[in-house]
């Protein structure tokens, strides 16, 4: 032992998949009483390198989030994405209370931006949407256990409707609108729909059929609605949940003058609206991505991204860290990953502003990186760029995760940076790595004491 022994040391100890370490960075500052310096040493190792591949993560669930998620984007890198959203409608509260003379005007879907307004892509043009009438009910799926014992991933709620699911719906539009996707200028969006299903609806609530006299006859009736986005769309838009199918209708009042009246459907069973998002990655290094063929960044020109609705991660393992653990006298004072981006906080296609870090279990998300010694879900801090050039960069600290390197099933697991609830479930948020020579710029960063 030593004694009378002050000192400070750091070394710095970096992962990274752009650079092999040629040694630790060292900063000492030792006054001892006792010549046996032997007993403190500082140790680094150049062996050590971060696996980072692409992957598509199972089954994303995409309903009752409460943001109707509608339009289009495409990056050349990446590829487009496309979210069409589903829901039913209840005629609660519609009573036949016509005057005799009331006649039916027009029918019109009013959506309004969601609560955070928001927008994603070329905001800058304006975009095109489309309402059909669905000809197959909704319905939630439940998934089946594994055989082999595989673990649902972390964000499955049980009973749902996942993004890639598609129900039918006629080719025909009721309606469209245009507009220009600008949500802090947007209060409401109205869509004017066919004449021919309002006057139906209005006879049908005029004429007490049951179709009107309970949700479970209007859903025979009417199965519901899907909202679609132009093919030639830039953006995708966020609108709430509280939406209204009016059927407006006028009438002479008893003092001869014209009058106007509404019918109000609103949304039904928030279980089952939901957004049908798909990627569409042809031509593109990602072209071949799927839940069984994740794609190494050698395949992709050192390319990788995160994605939410489509749930796109980047897979990030280090299988050298468990040997450097394992050496005697390591103690570890700090331990941070750092990912630098190429998307920007500015412009059309910012990086997405809150990533998570999964813990997967034989390729499943099965929990999130906590905050160190809590069971809060850790957020990266998101460090901007600046117009110098310098990218932005997550950082994570990683203080806890290091040290379940060394129990016994963890060959078996990696981290998945993704995005977590509501984002990955209700936005198209994307981040694309940055990238030198060809290789993502990750890096693990430990700063450690090692004594002999």
């Amino acid at each position: 032992m030593i004694k009378n022994l002050r000192f400070s040391l750091f070394a710095t100890f970096s992962l990274s998949a752009v650079l092999f370490l040629s040694g630790c960075d060292k900063d000492m500052a030792i006054s001892l009483k006792n010549d046996n310096i032997d007993n403190l040493n500082v140790s680094s190792v150049d062996s050590l390198s971060a696996v980072v591949s692409t992957v598509q993560m199972p089954t994303i669930p995409t309903a009752a989030t409460g943001t109707l998620l509608v339009g289009k984007v495409t990056q050349p890198i990446i590829g487009s994405l496309t979210s069409n959203t589903f829901f039913r409608l209840n005629p609660a509260g519609i009573t036949n209370d016509f005057p005799t003379t009331a006649k039916f005007d027009s029918l019109n879907l009013v959506i309004r931006p969601s609560n955070n307004r928001y927008a994603y892509g070329d905001t800058s043009k304006i975009q095109k949407i489309y309402v059909h009438r669905l000809t197959q009910a909704l319905e939630t799926t439940t998934l089946t256990p594994s055989p082999t014992g595989i673990s649902f991933p972390i964000y499955y709620p049980g009973a749902t409707i996942f993004a890639h699911q598609s129900f039918n719906f006629d080719a025909n539009a009721l309606g469209s609108v245009s507009f220009r996707p600008h949500m802090s200028k947007v209060d409401t969006l109205s869509v004017r729909l066919s004449d021919a299903i309002g006057t139906e609806f209005f006879q049908k609530i005029k004429n007490n059929d049951v179709a009107f006299n309970s949700a479970s006859n209007f859903q025979e009736y009417f199965k519901g609605l899907t909202i679609r986005p132009d093919a030639g769309n830039t953006a995708m838009v966020g609108f709430k949940d509280t939406l209204e199918v009016r059927i407006n209708y006028s009438y002479v009042g008893t003092d001869g003058f014209r009058k106007k009246g509404v019918k109000t459907l609103n949304m039904a069973d928030k279980s089952v609206q939901y957004n049908n998002i798909v990627a569409d990655r042809t031509g593109t290094e990602f072209e071949a991505l799927t839940t069984t063929n994740p794609l190494p960044v050698a395949e992709t020109n050192g390319i990788s991204f995160i994605q939410a609705g489509s749930g796109v991660a980047t897979q990030i393992s280090f299988p050298a860290l468990r040997d450097f653990m394992q050496q005697p006298g390591i103690a570890i004072n700090k331990a941070e990953l750092e990912i630098e981006i190429a998307s920007s906080h500015l412009g059309y296609y910012t990086a997405a502003p809150q990533p998570v870090l999964y813990t997967t279990d034989m390729g499943v998300p099965t929990n999130f990186l906590p905050v160190p010694f809590t069971n809060t879900v850790q957020t990266g801090t998101y460090i901007l760029g600046n117009n110098t050039g310098r990218p932005g960069k997550y950082v994570f600290n990683m203080i806890q995760y290091i040290r379940t390197v060394n129990l016994p099933d963890a060959q078996n697991k990696s981290l998945y940076l993704s995005l977590g609830n509501p984002a990955l479930f209700s936005t198209g948020n994307t981040s694309i790595l940055a990238t030198q020579n060809n290789q993502p710029k990750v890096k693990l960063n430990i700063v450690y004491t090692k004594f002999k």
